[in-house]
């Protein structure tokens, strides 16, 4: 929760927009990188909430549903924008791998 708020914090302080939930994550993987929180220390809350993760998932399907109207109006662009998206992706993601591979050599 320290993280969570931290983060909400910073975001309220920044010049531009950023969600705080983010900069909380990101401030807990550094402190967990760093040995500053130790894993044992957030197990139960983690456990906690992996095992409820489908639940957190209900509302943002349910906005999704209430705005069924508005994405079947736009649903060829949102195809498309999602198949060209995965395609550079894969494309950005096989370079990347591919200059690995020259550069550190045979894995």
């Amino acid at each position: 929760m320290f993280f969570f708020l931290l983060g909400e914090a910073i975001a309220y302080l920044l010049p531009f927009s950023f969600p705080g939930a983010i900069l909380g994550m990101i401030l807990l993987f550094i402190a967990l990188s760093l040995k500053l929180v130790k894993t044992s220390d957030i197990k139960i809350v983690s456990d906690f909430f992996l095992k409820y993760m489908a639940l957190f998932f209900i509302p943002a399907g349910v906005s999704i549903m209430s705005s069924y109207e508005l994405i079947e109006q736009y649903l060829l662009s949102i195809s498309v924008l999602l198949v060209l998206s995965t395609i550079f992706m894969l494309g950005f993601i096989s370079l990347i791998v591919d200059y690995l591979i020259k550069r550190v050599g045979d894995v």
